[in-house]
């Protein structure tokens, strides 16, 4: 069934839409039903019908909108007319009162010159009792309560009449002696004159006071001073009393100044009784600067006058080095001073730092007060150490540590580092920004080199063995450890305490400071003690063990295993006395790399006595160089019997090789058993390669030592190329161009590395 949807435009459209409808439904099959076509018959009908009501409607609408849209211009052309109108009788009139306008700049000029004639006569009645008015206004000036600004006013019309008759007295000299008479009545005028500004300017040597106990009386000086520099300005004078009313307060600040530090001899008085200005400023911020113009920049200029005023006490006093320096105290009060004075300025939004002078002269002294604090930390440095040597690194001191189980510690960590805590409980509050951080910068850079050096001498002076009656040099060894590792401790509580004093601009640096020069400085010094510790550990082992390795000895004794045992029971007494397990973890990764090194040294050595190859070689590490001993009377016979017992060994792989291999799985056994967690796999997986790679060297068909000596310059690093020597010539079958080929090869990966 067809809606009728669509929005006609006019009465055809619909009707031919309407004929159209009525022809399909006929046209229709299924319509030849009578009675549902009677029914759709009537639904058209009713549709028919509302559809002409919408026209109609339509229709009236658009009726409308003509009728409104006609009287709408029927209103304006009558509105047009009527302006046509007007402008006629506008013209009309003006016509008729052409002359009149003509006239109107004539009546104009005659008024203006009325008005100069009456203006001329009043100050002609001023001129003729002058006497009279200013002996009115000196009595009314004499009374408590006058009106000064009402005052202001006829003073200032007096002046402009008498500098009026001065400048015509100087420009026109003909009438000098007529206007010298006038000019006589005005005699009295300058003397009240200063007398009335005295007074007004009186208010100002107290400005700050003024502005709390008396702000109308300010404001309205202020007021009769722009008046009186407007009035100046418009007869084009200098604008003078805004130039009196600054230096006033200057001159009242000097005032208040010489009042209160009249008694104050030397800088810390004049800095005690000079606390009053930054309490005067902030009164100044909150109540005088509400009462002057912007333009005056008060409170800069008070802020000005107070630097002035202390700057011209206190910077004699820094010009005298010697005041100074007998006196750093008053360097760091001035400091704490300054630093107060400018944290209650910036309360008040003053962000800037006031005393550039002082500031500065201050920091041209920072050396020598940072040197004489340098010198502190190091004299009381040495002297606690020197105590600690003398009272506490005694034999039955630690003796007793070790008995009782107590932890293996003596007192000057924390002696030197509670003295460093009092130099910040004072300094710190009073060192701030660039000044602190060189001053931590400096503390911890000359406490980290006195302690470098304290280190350094103490291994320099340590026995290489143990004497009777005297302390073990390794347990010696191990308590210089746990001394340091206490001091970095305590390192690390004094960096939190500086952090107390420090803001989020210069936290971050002054972390940074302690973790370079201090933190730094004591890992260097324990991997000096630990080093030195791992040396003296191999000291029996260098003397009993090591020189027979690759000898007929280590055919027939398991020497690796004694060597072994021996690191074990040094390791075992350290482990319980070492108090950071990660001193002892590095310890043990020490020996372990030293003892594959020494197996390297005594191999390349061993070849060396008995070829001569390599040559230049000297070993780092070995301690004991000889095979024979040196006094002994047939020491030539006994060591050509040794080289010929130790070329045996050498040139025959059957004994060489399964007693390095057997070398081989003892270390890395014990390290896997014993020491894994202190050596770590990585480690143990470098020492395993060193030591495999040295075998397969050897005992590997030759096709595959080229790749054998991509290994090299890792695992035998310095040695790389004595070590492919003396194998070359244990393995006999290269001749000497291919050696040189295979020495050629191994030094340009070794190249290549760098």
């Amino acid at each position: 069934m067809h809606q009728c949807q669509k929005v006609f435009q006019n009465e055809e459209e619909a009707k031919a839409a309407a004929n159209l409808t009525i022809i399909e439904i006929l046209s229709n099959p299924s319509y030849q039903d009578d009675e549902k076509f009677d029914k759709l018959l009537n639904q058209f009908i009713e549709q028919q019908l509302e559809l002409d009501k919408k026209i109609q409607k339509m229709i009236q609408s658009q009726i409308d909108a003509l009728n409104k849209t006609k009287n709408f211009m029927d209103q304006c052309f009558n509105n047009v007319e009527k302006c046509e109108q007007q402008i006629t009788n506008l013209n009309s009139e003006f016509d008729k009162d052409a002359q009149f306008h003509r006239e109107l700049v004539s009546y104009e000029r005659i008024f203006f010159y009325r008005k100069n004639i009456g203006l001329m006569l009043d100050q002609m009645k001023y001129i003729f009792k002058v006497q009279e008015e200013i002996d009115k206004m000196n009595q009314t000036f004499q009374n408590g309560n006058a009106d000064y600004e009402n005052l202001h006013y006829k003073l200032i019309a007096l002046v402009d009449i008498r500098d009026n008759i001065i400048e015509a007295v100087n420009t026109s000299p003909q009438y000098k002696q007529d206007l010298s008479v006038i000019l006589n009545e005005f005699q009295c005028l300058s003397e009240f004159e200063n007398k009335f500004y005295d007074k007004i300017f009186e208010i100002f040597l107290t400005t700050i006071d003024a502005s709390i106990k008396k702000p109308q009386q300010l404001i309205k000086a202020l007021q009769i001073i722009e008046t009186a520099d407007k009035s100046r300005e418009l007869r084009k004078k200098d604008l003078i009393y805004k130039k009196r009313v600054i230096q006033t307060i200057e001159k009242g600040i000097d005032e208040k100044f010489n009042q209160k530090l009249k008694d104050a001899n030397d800088a810390v008085q004049i800095l005690e009784q000079s606390k009053f200005s930054s309490a005067d400023l902030i009164l100044a911020f909150d109540h005088t600067v509400k009462c002057f113009p912007k333009h005056y920049n008060i409170f800069k200029i008070i802020e000005d006058q107070y630097k002035v005023n202390v700057e011209k006490r206190i910077i004699p006093f820094l010009e005298d080095e010697q005041k100074v320096t007998e006196s750093f105290g008053t360097l760091i009060n001035l400091l704490s001073w300054v630093d107060s004075y400018e944290q209650l300025l910036s309360r008040v939004g003053e962000q800037t730092e006031s005393y550039v002078a002082l500031r500065c002269k201050v920091k041209s002294y920072m050396p020598i007060f940072q040197d004489h604090v340098n010198n502190l930390i190091i004299d009381f440095s040495e002297k606690a150490i020197r105590k600690d040597k003398s009272e506490q690194q005694t034999l039955e001191n630690i003796t007793k540590l070790i008995r009782t189980k107590q932890d293996l510690l003596t007192y000057f960590p924390e002696d030197i580092f509670h003295f460093i805590n009092q130099q910040l409980d004072i300094l710190g509050p009073n060192l701030k920004g660039e000044i602190f951080i060189e001053f931590i910068r400096s503390v911890c850079g000359t406490l980290s080199e006195v302690l470098k050096k304290e280190c350094k001498d103490f291994i320099n002076e340590l026995p290489s063995s143990e004497q009777e009656g005297e302390v073990s040099p390794l347990y010696l060894l191990v308590l210089q450890t746990n001394n340091y590792y206490k001091c970095m401790t305590y390192s690390n509580e004094t960096k939190e305490y500086c952090l107390k004093f420090c803001n989020e601009l210069i936290s971050d640096r002054v972390q940074q400071i302690f973790y370079q020069d201090l933190t730094g400085g004591f890992n260097e010094i324990i991997n000096q003690l630990l080093e030195k510790s791992c040396k003296l550990v191999f000291n029996e082992i260098n003397d009993q063990i090591i020189p027979f390795l690759f000898a007929p000895k280590w055919q027939n004794e398991n020497l690796i295993d004694q060597a072994l045992l021996t690191l074990k029971d040094y390791l075992k007494d350290i482990q319980i006395l070492m108090l950071n397990q990660i001193h002892f973890n590095k310890l043990v990764k020490l020996i372990f790399k030293q003892l594959i090194t020494i197996y390297q040294e005594q191999l390349l050595f061993t070849y060396q006595f008995i070829t001569g190859i390599p040559k230049g070689f000297f070993p780092k590490l070995l301690t004991n160089l000889s095979f024979v001993n040196e006094q002994d009377k047939d020491k030539k016979k006994k060591e050509k019997d040794k080289k010929a017992a130790i070329t045996m060994i050498l040139s025959n792989k059957e004994l060489l090789i399964p007693q390095m291999q057997r070398d081989r799985d003892v270390i890395m056994n014990s390290i896997e058993q014993d020491f894994i967690t202190q050596v770590g796999k990585t480690s143990a997986q470098q020492y395993d390669k060193i030591l495999t790679t040295l075998i397969k060297s050897i005992n590997n068909p030759k096709s595959e030592l080229d790749g054998l000596l991509q290994l090299y310059p890792q695992s035998f690093e310095q040695y790389s190329l004595n070590i492919l020597e003396v194998v070359l010539q244990i393995r006999e079958d290269f001749d000497v161009k291919q050696k040189q080929q295979k020495m050629e090869i191994l030094n340009n990966l070794i190249n290549k590395k760098q």
